[in-house]
C-alpha cells in the first residue's frame, strides 16, 4: 500500500511549549512502568513523539484489550454496510451454533443485542471460558443481571463480536478492515498482526499495531468516523462509541476504570476525554473538544503503573494545552528532537564476573519443559496467549545448546532458532524464528549471578514481554527456571522448571 505520513509540527502550534512536551516525556519513565513508545497529535498534526530504543517506531506492539476497538470498528462498519444491526439479539445471530450445541438459554440470554457486547453488559454472572469452544461456552455461562443494566467486563463478549463479523461477511477482521479501514486511513496491512484462535477467528486480544496505527485510529474517532473528507463510521456510531453508555463506579479498576464506558472504550476522568484502552497501559486518548489524540503503549506495573501513567499525562499535557498556538521557539524544538531521537531503556544489569566455557555444551532436555517464547499471563491463569501460536511454528523444545564467545551469550534451540545475548547490558534489537512467526523481535541479556546461576533476559520488543531463563549446574547437566513476566502485583511471574542433561 502507498505509506501516507501524517504532518508534523512544532509543539508550539499545537499550543503546548517544546519544555513541556520534554517533560511529559521524562515524567512518562516512571518507576511503575517501562516506557515502549508514545506518539500525541493535535487537529490532525503530530506534535510529539519518542521511542524508547531498542523499541522503535515500524515495530508492531501488543495492544491487548486496545484491540477491542478495532473489533468495534468492524461493527460499526459492518453496521454501515447493512450487515448487522446493533438491535439484533445474539441468540439469533447464532442461532445454529446454539441449535447444533443443544444448548437451553436463560429467557435473558435471549435477550442480549450486538448493543449490549460492545458496552460490556452481557448481564453474565461471571466470565466465560475463553478456551476451547468459545462460542459454546459464552452461551452456556450464566446470568445475573438482565442485559444492559450493569457493567461486567467481558473479552469473551469481544470475542464475539470477532465471530459476528466473520459470519456475517464472510470475512475475519483483518480482511475485513483492510479495504475499508486500514488502507483508507494509513495502516499498513503486511505489518499490522491479528493473531487467529485455533477456530480460524482473529481473536482477542490478538492484534499487535505500530504506535502511529493506533494513533491514526484515534484521530479517526476524534474526526467523527472521517478521514480525508470520507466518512468510514457512521457520525451516530462514534458518537455513542464516546459517550458513557453505562455507568460503572462499582468496577474493580482504579480510578479512571471507574468513569463509565461506551463502545469497546472507557470513559476518563476528564470530561469529554475517552480512550482506547489495553493491559498494561495500552492507550490511545481522544479528547474531540480539543481535537487532540495520543498513542502509547508501554509495560505498566498493574494495578498502579496503567493509572499512574493516565494521570501523568493528564499532568503533564493534557491540563497544559492552551486553544490556541505559542510563538514558535525554535531553538526549544531543535532542543526536544535532539532528546527524543537519543532516548532508550537503561542498559541490563551485569554480572561481576563473564561466565565460563563450563556452560559450553549440547543439553538434551530429561524432565520439564523448556519454553522460552513470550506469555500473556493474567494473575491465577497460564499462558493466554498459548491459543494464538501458529502449529507449524510451536514445535517441542527437547535439545539446545549454549555457547559463551566474547562478551555474548549464544541459546541454540533444536529447531535450530538462535537467540543470542550480551554479556555487557547492551539491548540489541534482533529477531527470532519463533511460534508467533511475525512476532520475533527481541533484545537479550546473560549474567552471572552472585549464586552462581546463569541468567538469560528475554525482552520481547513486540509487546512488554519479558523472559528470565535461570540455568543452574546440577550433577548431569542444567536445573532450568523459566520466569515468564506478567507485571502484576498480585503474581509478577509464571514459573515453569525443567532439567537437561549434558550430552557434549
Amino acid at each position: 500500500m502507498k505509506h501516507m505520513d501524517l504532518p508534523r509540527c512544532a509543539p508550539e502550534e499545537a499550543g503546548i511549549s517544546s519544555e513541556q512536551v520534554m517533560r511529559c516525556i521524562q515524567a512518562l519513565s516512571h518507576d511503575f512502568t517501562t516506557m515502549n513508545g508514545f506518539m500525541a497529535a493535535r487537529r490532525g498534526k503530530v506534535f510529539a513523539e519518542c521511542w524508547w530504543a531498542p523499541y522503535r517506531a515500524d515495530l508492531v506492539h501488543s495492544n491487548h484489550s486496545f484491540g477491542k476497538s478495532y473489533t468495534a470498528t468492524a461493527i460499526g462498519i459492518a453496521q454501515k454496510e447493512g450487515f448487522l444491526s446493533l438491535e439484533e439479539r445474539m441468540a439469533d445471530v447464532f442461532a445454529e451454533e446454539i441449535a447444533n450445541r443443544s444448548l437451553s438459554l436463560d429467557e435473558r440470554m435471549r435477550r442480549i443485542t450486538i448493543r449490549h457486547v460492545l458496552t460490556m453488559t452481557n448481564g453474565m454472572a461471571h466470565h466465560p471460558d475463553m478456551t476451547g469452544d468459545w462460542i459454546g461456552n459464552y452461551f452456556a455461562t450464566p446470568m445475573a443481571y438482565e442485559p444492559g443494566t450493569r457493567f461486567a467486563y467481558n473479552s469473551a463478549g469481544s470475542c464475539m463480536l470477532g465471530a459476528i463479523i466473520k459470519k456475517r461477511t464472510g470475512q475475519n477482521m483483518k480482511d475485513y478492515l483492510t479495504p475499508r479501514l486500514f488502507e483508507k486511513i494509513g495502516i499498513d496491512t503486511e505489518r499490522f498482526v491479528w493473531l487467529k484462535f485455533p477456530n480460524g477467528i482473529d481473536g482477542e486480544p490478538g492484534t499487535f499495531a505500530t504506535t502511529e496505527d493506533n494513533l491514526r485510529l484515534a484521530q479517526l474517532y476524534c474526526n467523527g468516523g472521517s478521514w480525508n473528507g470520507e466518512q468510514i463510521l457512521d457520525c451516530g456510531f462514534v458518537q455513542d462509541a464516546l459517550s458513557v453508555q453505562i455507568e460503572n463506579p462499582y468496577a474493580p479498576e482504579e480510578k479512571d476504570g471507574r468513569c463509565g464506558y461506551g463502545y469497546q472504550l472507557w470513559a476518563c476522568s476528564i470530561p469529554g476525554v475517552f480512550r482506547f484502552d489495553g493491559g498494561q497501559g495500552q492507550y490511545g486518548i481522544i479528547w474531540p473538544e480539543k481535537e487532540l489524540v495520543i498513542s502509547l503503549h508501554e509495560g505498566a506495573f498493574a494495578p498502579l503503573g496503567p493509572q499512574k501513567t493516565l494521570d501523568t499525562l493528564y499532568a503533564h499535557l493534557l491540563h497544559r494545552m492552551q486553544d490556541d498556538p505559542l510563538p514558535p521557539a525554535s531553538e526549544a524544538h531543535c532542543a526536544l528532537l535532539t532528546f527524543t531521537k537519543n532516548f532508550s531503556l537503561p542498559l541490563g544489569e551485569v554480572g561481576k564476573t563473564l561466565p565460563d566455557e563450563r556452560w559450553n555444551g549440547s543439553y538434551a532436555l530429561r524432565a520439564g519443559s523448556f519454553d522460552p517464547w513470550f506469555a500473556v499471563a493474567p494473575p491465577g491463569v497460564g499462558d493466554l496467549f498459548a491459543a494464538f501460536r501458529d502449529p507449524a511454528h510451536d514445535l517441542p523444545i527437547r535439545s539446545f545448546s549454549l555457547k559463551i564467545s566474547g562478551k555474548q551469550l549464544s541459546l541454540r534451540l533444536g529447531s535450530g532458532a538462535e537467540i543470542l545475548a550480551s554479556l555487557d547490558g547492551t539491548l540489541q534489537a534482533r529477531a527470532v524464528a519463533s511460534p508467533f512467526p511475525a512476532l520475533g523481535c527481541y533484545a537479550a541479556t546473560a549474567r552471572l549471578l552472585e549464586d552462581g546461576a546463569l541468567e538469560l533476559r528475554i525482552r520481547w520488543l513486540n509487546g512488554w514481554f519479558e523472559t528470565i531463563l535461570l540455568f543452574s549446574h546440577a550433577a548431569d547437566g542444567l536445573s532450568i527456571t523459566t520466569k515468564k513476566l506478567r507485571l502484576n502485583a498480585a503474581d509478577n511471574y509464571l514459573v515453569s522448571q525443567a532439567r537437561a542433561i549434558k550430552q557434549s
